[in-house]
């Protein structure tokens, strides 16, 4: 038996509420698109023998599997398209979900993938990354209770597909990149309380101008909306990252992509990818642009991206 998995990525779009006064904390939007992507395959092996791209996080990953589930690894590996680590497109739950469920598959188990989430570690602040892995398109997730400490899975409350005629510039500076896991858990430790009034100011955003600007397909009030949200978010977040956004140059490369006539802007999660909301037809000139601004500059990629409206491709054949 074979088992291939192909991932989405996802781009973070904010959190909701990092004060828990209303008994959850954290919350989150997100969306899910076509790339970059996390792709493999498995087979039945005697052990465990892994190879292609980032095999030893790959070998770390699926030993972890075999420990929770009690199970001798029997499993030959293969990854061959992995998203970069640490630059805020959603690498590690896409890793550790794509691993964990051809494992399963491999292996006859038939185990939500919200559970497999919370088996290889992740989840820990929203579902985001676990809902566009299981389903893709735009989701909002409620955050975790805080009764007794930040604990369950957050529930997954809203979920839409993503318009055709939409498009991601993505670009991701040649800077530091962003937080490991370990790095975020201490950075959230440090965060001061969410102000009320920032997390009304969200829910109301999201409530009445970005979720039904999406149903509309309404581009100028969805990107309105979330670049609002986007700042509020960033501002709360100044007290670790030293500013609205990451650093410096993700901030001087947000501000050129705002110049460029596009309908919203954003970092996700900790950067340092940061994104523009275009129409389709717009895409490929402000791509140029902002790969000319990148060269000028510190370097790195700018690719486009369109929303993945559905989850991982898992094939199995015999």
């Amino acid at each position: 038996m074979k088992v291939f998995v192909k991932t989405p990525a996802r781009l973070h779009l904010g959190l909701i509420d990092l004060s828990g006064s209303m008994g959850r904390m954290f919350g989150g939007l997100g969306v899910g698109i076509d790339s970059p992507n996390v792709v493999l395959e498995v087979e039945q092996a005697r052990g465990l023998i892994v190879t292609g791209k980032e095999s030893v996080f790959a070998a770390e990953l699926a030993k972890r599997f075999f420990e929770v589930y009690n199970l001798e690894p029997n499993a030959r590996i293969h990854v061959s398209e992995v998203i970069s680590a640490h630059t805020g497109l959603g690498s590690g739950t896409q890793f550790a979900l794509a691993v964990a469920t051809a494992l399963a598959r491999l292996n006859g188990l038939d185990v939500a993938v919200s559970q497999l989430a919370v088996d290889m570690g992740r989840a820990k602040r929203t579902g985001v990354g676990t809902a566009i892995f299981e389903k893709g398109g735009f989701v909002v997730d409620g955050g975790r209770k805080v009764s007794g400490g930040v604990s369950g899975f957050p529930p997954l409350l809203f979920r839409q597909f993503f318009p055709d005629d939409w498009r991601f510039v993505i670009a991701v500076p040649n800077i530091a990149k962003g937080l490991s896991n370990a790095e975020e858990v201490s950075a959230f430790k440090k965060l001061p309380s969410m102000p009320e009034g920032d997390v009304a100011r969200i829910c109301h955003l999201t409530m009445f101008k970005l979720l039904p600007a999406l149903a509309e397909k309404c581009i100028v009030d969805f990107g309105e909306a979330l670049s609002a949200i986007q700042v509020i978010t960033g501002n709360c977040f100044s007290h670790v990252q030293g500013g609205t956004y990451v650093n410096k140059e993700v901030a001087d490369t947000i501000a050129f992509i705002r110049g460029l006539g596009v309908y919203g802007v954003g970092q996700s999660s900790w950067g340092p990818a940061v994104y523009g909301v275009v129409e389709r037809s717009q895409a490929k000139g402000v791509l140029q642009k902002v790969r000319q601004h990148l060269s000028r500059g510190v370097g790195g990629e700018a690719f486009i991206a369109k929303g993945q409206n559905k989850g991982v491709i898992v094939r199995v054949t015999k």
